[in-house]
C-alpha cells in the first residue's frame, strides 16, 4: 500500500491512556468508523502534523524544529502507514470503506451493539456477572427484590448516566432497580445525548438493538404514530425523524440503557423501546429561549404525547444522561482541586433539585444562566423527558464525579427515578 504524500489526520479524540510511567495516548475515532490506535507521546506529536498540506519530509522538518529531535523517514512512514490502516486519515481508502458501512448500516434491521467487548463485556455469561457486580458492589444498591412493587408505587421514569461502566457503572444499578421492581411498562422511550452533530433536533431508529444478552426490540407502531403526526404538523420547520440515522450507529447513550433493560428484564417480561437521540440546545441557549417555545420542540412533544395515549400498555421514559464535564481536557484553563469539585457538587445538587421538582423551565434556566459553561451534556434528553412524564416527583438516588487523578478532568452523574403522584 503506498503511503499518502500529504497524510491527513481525521477528526480525532486524543485520549492519555496507560500507566503513569509510560505516557501514551489513543487515538480514538468518535463517529465509530476507524479503530482506535495507541501511540507514545512522540508518535501522537508527528501524527498531529499530519494536516493535508505537508510532505512527509516537511513533517520531518518540523517535528525538528518543534521538538530538537529526528523522526527518521522509515518511522514517519510506519506511523502513517498505521493510521491509514486503522482508517483514521481522510482519502479515497477511508471514503471507500466509509460508504461501505453505510450502506451495511442503513440496510440493516437490527443496530449491532458498537461498544460490546470494549466499553462492556461481550459475551454474555462474562456480561451478566460484570453488571451484577455493579448492584452489589459498596457503592451498588444491593440486589433486586422481586416483592418491591407490593407498595404500590409506580415508576414514570428514570435519569440514569451513560458514563463509561469503569467510572460509572453502580449509578446505572441504582436506576435499573427501580426499574425492575416498580415498573410494569411495556414500553420504554429512551432519550440519549447525540454526541454527533445532527441536522435534526430528534432523530429516531426503527432498528431493534442488539445486546450481548439478545435484541431489544423497537415499537415499530409507536414509532409510525410519531413519524406521521410530525409529517402533517404545522411548525414551518422540516420535520424528518430519520434524517440522522447514522448518528445512531456508534452513539452508547441509548445502547448501555438498552443493554441494562434486557438485563433486568429481560426472559422476565416482554417489553419494547423507541430509542431517540436529542440534538444540542445550544440555539436556545444563544437566543435565550425555553426549548418548548421553538415550534419544532412543541410538535415532537405533542406528537410523543399522541403517541403514548395511543398506546395500548404503559409507558415509561429514560433520559440517558450525564452532567456537567470541566476541567483542562474539556476546554478549562485550571486543574481541579477539593474546592473546586465539591463547588461542582453544590451546582450540580441545584440542577437536581430543578430535575427532581419536574421543574424543566427551571432545570434549563440553571443551565442558561451560566452560558452552559459547565457542559451539561445531558440537558437536551432530561428536558425532553422532564416535559412528558406528568404529575410526578422525582427521588435522588445516587449522585457522583468521575475524576482524573492528574485533575484534569471531572464529569458528574446521577440517578433519579420519578414516581407518579396521581
Amino acid at each position: 500500500m503506498a503511503v499518502p504524500l500529504r497524510p491527513q489526520l481525521r477528526p480525532l479524540e486524543v485520549v492519555q491512556v496507560g500507566p503513569k510511567e509510560e505516557v501514551l495516548f489513543a487515538l480514538r475515532d468518535p463517529e465509530g468508523y476507524g479503530q482506535t490506535v495507541i501511540l507514545p507521546y512522540g508518535a501522537v506529536l508527528l501524527a498531529v502534523l499530519m494536516d493535508g498540506r505537508h510532505t512527509l519530509a516537511e513533517i520531518q522538518t518540523l517535528f525538528k524544529s518543534q521538538t530538537g529531535a529526528e523522526a527518521p523517514l522509515a518511522d514517519v512512514e510506519k506511523i502513517v502507514r498505521r493510521l491509514d490502516d486503522a482508517y483514521l486519515l481522510t482519502g479515497g481508502r477511508f471514503e471507500r470503506y466509509r460508504r461501505v458501512q453505510v450502506e451495511q448500516y442503513l440496510n440493516a434491521p437490527v443496530r449491532p451493539a458498537s461498544h460490546a467487548g470494549g466499553a462492556y463485556e461481550g459475551e454474555a455469561e462474562a456480561l451478566r456477572e460484570q453488571l451484577g457486580q455493579l448492584f452489589t458492589n459498596d457503592d451498588g444498591p444491593g440486589e433486586i427484590d422481586p416483592q418491591a412493587a407490593s407498595d404500590g408505587r409506580q415508576l414514570r421514569g428514570i435519569i440514569s448516566p451513560h458514563i463509561d461502566l469503569h467510572r460509572g457503572g453502580s449509578a446505572f444499578a441504582w436506576s435499573y432497580k427501580q426499574v425492575a421492581q416498580y415498573s410494569d411498562a411495556d414500553l420504554f422511550v429512551i432519550f440519549g445525548t447525540a454526541h454527533s452533530a445532527m441536522e435534526q433536533l430528534f432523530c429516531v431508529s426503527r432498528k431493534d438493538f442488539d445486546t450481548p444478552l439478545g435484541i431489544v426490540r423497537t415499537d415499530g407502531r409507536f414509532i409510525d404514530r410519531l413519524a406521521e403526526d410530525l409529517a402533517s404538523s404545522v411548525t414551518g420547520q422540516q420535520i424528518d425523524l430519520f434524517e440522522d440515522e447514522m448518528a445512531h450507529r456508534f452513539e452508547h447513550s441509548i445502547e448501555l440503557q438498552a443493554m441494562f433493560l434486557q438485563y433486568v428484564l429481560g426472559g422476565k417480561r416482554e417489553f419494547r423501546i423507541v430509542p431517540v437521540l436529542a440534538g444540542s440546545f445550544d440555539g436556545f441557549l444563544a437566543e435565550g429561549l425555553q426549548p418548548d417555545e421553538s415550534p419544532l420542540v412543541q410538535a415532537f412533544l405533542a406528537a410523543t404525547l399522541a403517541a403514548a395515549e395511543g398506546h395500548s400498555g404503559k409507558v415509561c421514559y429514560i433520559s440517558g444522561a450525564d452532567f456537567a464535564h470541566v476541567g483542562q481536557r474539556f476546554g478549562d484553563e485550571w486543574l481541579l482541586d477539593a474546592e473546586r469539585l465539591a463547588e461542582q457538587s453544590e451546582d450540580d445538587q441545584k440542577l437536581l433539585r430543578a430535575a427532581c421538582r419536574g421543574d424543566s423551565a427551571g432545570f434549563f434556566s440553571h443551565v442558561a444562566e451560566q452560558l452552559d459553561c459547565r457542559r451539561i451534556c445531558g440537558l437536551s434528553p432530561t428536558y425532553t423527558m422532564l416535559k412528558l412524564l406528568g404529575p410526578s416527583r422525582g427521588e435522588l438516588l445516587k449522585y457522583d464525579q468521575a475524576v482524573e487523578p492528574d485533575g484534569t478532568s471531572c464529569v458528574s452523574f446521577a440517578s433519579v427515578a420519578y414516581f407518579a403522584t396521581s
